[in-house]
């Protein structure tokens, strides 16, 4: 299975084979200590306990396949039974320090890559028939493997042409836009505003320097160079991510490189351009953007984007697929002030018939920058003014780094607590809290934050081993007593979900927002693998959940709120159902507390209430069927590979686009008309943002609702246990 590979060189403006061998990699000095610790460290340490099974091996290795040949086109359906056939014995391989089956796959990997690399070379250099009426379905993760050898010619052919045929839509796309800012600069006659857009376009020039015939060679180039650097430490770490990943979808294994990055990815947060990425499908990802960074002001950045270049200022752009993550992190990275330009294929077209150029400035995200904030809005409904505050949170931090002698540390709880203080003193007449994009953080701080809106109770339950505890709030003291409504949307995760279900449990809040919240119900721990050896690296694993304190976990499910308002993120594959082996839902007995009020009435004449505003309400009517038209666009499986027909339906999604100029701000966006506006003012202002806005006029109407006598606050009725039973069974049968 080890052979001598075809490595590409590049002579000239063009690229040629070379018959020099390339390194065979086998395990390194470590592996057997390595795998060893790891199949006893993980049923020990995972709150399933799952003890290491074929079962358990048969599911490393799909996500072993998966790291490697995500789009499964490089394998053929011989290579997967075979490996299948071989996985029978790899529980004993690994029990016994053996990683030898994970170095025949990668090298086997290897040279049917460069197999593959030869044909899309030679399919360059024979042309393509741009006319053809054919599709190339692009969304091959389920996909089977290639039966034969003429079948998987026939897969790259198409995959090749997909390629070329999206680098040349692209570039029309670019002229086209390049076109419209001349005759724009040319109408206004003004030589500044001409200089400036020509700065625009350098990145655009860029992109164009080399051929689509010369992108993908050098992007080939460097597929091969990449697959060709990596070493053995690079591949185990990626089998036994596999096998920690087979247990839960957030536990993973971090080899002694691997750990030393781990902040560099974690603070990317902070620094650069302020995204948290993470790698799918060769590229890397926009998991989620962060309040006050370079990225969330500029606005054209958005969660699920998948980065497949960078450039420098002043250099040609690199690509940057099938790169390690943290190396793709540190290029993304830089000096402050410096730009980067992002070849990004956008989450509203996935299929990567478009790649758009962002260029962002490198800036740092202070603390202040992302921390808690409120604003005090005068609402006009009807002939009646009120006054609501919004309150802001990005994220549940805990900085503990700015503690200077006396000074107290900085935390979500302690800003929250000192904003609920200031709006005391304004007679607010309530609050929209605005948890969307809010990833989690601090358990602490969202208990006790959660404590500033009840006046005693549980808020959230938690079970490790066989163990659950609640953790609540025992002070007795509630600072915001007035209505309060909670904004989510599916990216609102863990700490979040947590806060929002705990306030609708109690009856304290009503929550608004997308079908559901993210669906992240887990704890994970970072510990070493070894405490006798850290260079085995460490192990991040799943070691408690979290529960409602009606007994539902958020596990999966997530939140549903008490009133959907549709959002982009709905239609689009975002949430815990849509990563791999996921941990089940599950529940555990409810608690026994105090609701402040059943507002399950009260949630029926709210919704009713949006329901016929925005029905009558022509800007929120034409954000929706957008909605739809994304969708459309986000469930496409197939693309056209003629040239023609896929440089229609670009120009035809492109109407998509037009969203800003029609007057609708998809939430979370920014308009360039306001780049230049004072940045707090833009975060909080439900002008540019149709949630928000109705947000706020569902509070006005719970305002309304009790001024006029609704219900009388009431306590529901403590859970019963044939209901959680009941829905336990139809999760089992969903």
């Amino acid at each position: 299975m080890r052979r001598f590979l075809a490595i590409i060189t590049l002579l000239g403006a063009g690229l040629a084979w070379s018959q020099e061998p390339a390194e065979n990699l086998g395990p390194g000095p470590k592996a057997a200590d390595i795998s060893k610790n790891l199949v006893e460290a993980l049923p020990r340490e995972h709150m399933s306990h799952e003890p290491v099974s074929e079962g358990l091996m048969r599911r490393t290795l799909d996500n072993y396949l998966r790291s490697l040949d995500y789009d499964r086109s490089i394998f053929l359906a011989d290579d997967i039974l075979s490996f299948r056939k071989q996985a029978a014995d790899l529980q004993a391989q690994l029990e016994a320090g053996d990683l030898s089956f994970a170095f025949d796959v990668f090298e086997l990997y290897k040279e049917r890559a460069a197999d593959r690399v030869e044909k899309v070379l030679a399919q360059l250099e024979a042309g393509f028939e741009l006319e053809n009426d054919e599709t190339y379905i692009w969304k091959r993760k389920d996909a089977s493997w290639a039966e034969d050898e003429a079948a998987w010619d026939d897969l790259w052919r198409k995959k090749t042409k997909h390629e070329y045929v999206g680098l040349l839509v692209s570039q029309e796309l670019r002229k086209i836009d390049a076109e419209k800012k001349a005759a724009k600069a040319d109408a206004e006659s003004d030589a500044e505003a001409t200089a400036e857009e020509a700065a625009e376009g350098d990145a655009e020039k860029k992109a164009e320097v080399l051929s689509p015939e010369d992108r993908i060679r050098k992007r080939y180039e460097q597929f091969v160079t990449v697959l060709n650097s990596h070493d053995s430490e690079y591949v185990q770490g990626l089998f036994l991510n596999s096998m920690a990943q087979a247990y839960d979808t957030h536990s993973s294994y971090l080899s002694p490189r691997n750990e030393e990055d781990f902040d560099i990815n974690m603070k990317l947060s902070l620094t650069g351009i302020g995204a948290i990425l993470t790698s799918e499908e060769g590229a890397a990802k926009i998991e989620r953007l962060m309040k006050g960074g370079p990225a969330q002001r500029d606005g054209r950045l958005q969660p699920g984007d998948k980065i497949i270049a960078v450039a420098q200022e002043g250099e040609d752009p690199v690509d940057i697929l099938y790169w390690p993550l943290y190396k793709s992190v540190r290029l993304i990275r830089g000096e402050k002030g410096s730009t980067v330009y992002l070849h990004v294929i956008p989450a509203r077209d996935p299929t990567g018939s478009e790649v758009e150029i962002i260029d962002i400035v490198r800036d740092e995200i202070k603390l202040e920058e992302k921390a808690a904030k409120t604003k005090v809005i005068d609402w006009k409904v009807g002939e009646e003014d009120y006054k609501l505050a919004v309150l802001l949170l990005p994220d549940f931090y805990a900085d503990f780094s700015e503690k200077t002698g006396e000074e107290e540390p900085r935390s979500s709880s302690a800003d929250v607590r000192r904003l609920l203080e200031e709006l005391d003193t304004q007679d607010v007449d309530g609050m929209v809290f605005d948890l969307r994009n809010n990833g989690g953080g601090s358990l602490r701080d969202c208990v006790e934050m959660t404590g500033y809106f009840i006046d005693r109770g549980p808020v959230v339950q938690v079970k490790s081993e066989q163990r659950v505890r609640a953790l609540g709030d025992p002070d007795g003291k509630t600072l915001f007593k007035k209505p309060l409504v909670i904004l989510v949307n599916r990216l609102s995760a863990s700490a979040s979900e947590i806060l929002a279900a705990a306030l609708q449990d109690h009856g304290r809040a009503v929550v608004v927002g997308d079908m559901k919240t993210h669906g992240k119900g887990s704890v994970q721990s970072l510990m070493p693998l070894n405490n006798a050896d850290p260079g085995l690296g460490a192990l991040k694993v799943t070691t408690a959940k979290f529960y409602r304190i009606d007994g539902r976990s958020t596990q999966l499910k997530g939140v549903s709120p008490d009133i959907h308002l549709r959002s982009p993120s709905d239609v689009m594959e975002m949430g815990e159902e849509y990563l791999d082996n996921v941990l089940p839902w599950s529940w555990v007995a409810p608690m026994r507390y105090a609701p402040v009020e059943d507002l399950r009435e009260t949630n029926e004449v709210l919704r009713e209430k949006s329901a016929a505003r925005l029905a009558d309400d022509e800007e929120f009517q034409k954000y929706l069927k957008q909605i739809d038209r994304l969708a459309e666009r986000v469930n496409r499986r197939e693309v056209p590979l003629s040239y023609q027909a896929r440089l229609d339906q670009a120009l035809a999604d492109r109407e998509l686009d037009r969203l800003r100029e029609e007057g609708v701000s998809i939430p979370g966006g920014a308009d360039e008309e306001e780049e230049n506006a004072d940045e707090e003012e833009n975060e909080i202002d439900p002008e540019d943002d149709l949630i928000l806005a109705e947000g706020l006029n569902i509070l006005v109407d719970w305002i309304e609702h009790k001024e006029e006598g609704g219900e009388e606050p009431q306590a529901p009725a403590e859970p019963k246990l044939d209901e959680l039973i009941q829905e336990v069974q139809q999760q089992q049968e969903g």
